[in-house]
């Protein structure tokens, strides 16, 4: 996926939960910030930063964030990429699901039980498919870890994936994580000890669990290829330095 009329500048300083100052050609401008994880590790004052100006030019924030540089590495912070890029590589056959033979019909966000997941479809055999998409921003070094900050509604979604498994869909958990230089996945246990031992449970049931890398760039995200996940795998954050 390619983002037009992008421009890089430097953090200046977080204000809030969704604003970002950015000092662009020395002029600080507001940025929106659409993820809702913590981000401390990467929004760094100086830190290099993607934005690109919003549809809206009223809006109290004229930029939205795109990505940002750590480590010689831009890592995507776009809340709206990994449902996209997901998207547009079931559609075109790019991304084929365990099991699941193609083509694929599919649909976006669709509601089984009490949750709304992010895609349904039916396979070339006929069979029904669920699947939920979690972006993935923290890592530490060529391991990246979900979640970035507690996620009650992640957990639920684990649990209706579960729940379909064990009523015969296909059900699959595809992590997208957001940067490249990754080789393995696992859950940040510390953060939400719950979401672990679900997964587990999860995968027991029927539920395949993908990771899946991309190639970034300040105005570029592109699904790359599947690394191995293992939620029992140690994790721990970066420093802030």
């Amino acid at each position: 996926m390619k983002y037009s009329n992008v421009v890089v500048g430097q953090v200046i300083k977080r204000i809030s939960r969704f604003t970002v100052t950015v000092d662009l050609d020395g002029q600080a401008v507001a940025a929106h910030l659409s993820n809702t994880g913590r981000n401390k590790e990467l929004l760094l004052a100086g830190a290099p930063i993607s934005i690109r100006r919003a549809d809206n030019p009223a809006r109290k924030t004229p930029y939205d964030i795109l990505a940002v540089q750590r480590d010689g590495r831009w890592i995507n912070i776009d809340s709206l990429a990994p449902n996209r890029v997901v998207k547009a590589a079931l559609s075109d056959g790019s991304l084929v699901l365990p099991a699941c033979q193609e083509p694929y019909q599919v649909r976006p966000e669709t509601t089984y039980r009490d949750s709304r997941l992010d895609f349904a479809g039916q396979d070339g055999a006929g069979r029904a498919w669920f699947v939920e998409v979690k972006g993935v921003t923290l890592a530490n070094g060529a391991r990246a870890a979900f979640p970035d900050a507690p996620t009650l509604r992640g957990l639920k979604h684990v649990h209706t994936l579960t729940h379909a498994a064990q009523s015969g869909y296909l059900a699959y958990l595809v992590f997208v994580v957001q940067l490249p230089g990754i080789t393995s996945m696992t859950i940040f246990k510390d953060r939400f000890p719950e979401l672990a031992p679900a997964i587990t449970t999860a995968k027991a049931a029927g539920v395949q669990v993908l990771a899946l890398t991309c190639r970034t760039a300040p105005d570029e995200i592109v699904l790359d290829h599947a690394i191995r996940f293992d939620e029992q795998l140690p994790f721990q954050e970066l420093s802030l330095a």
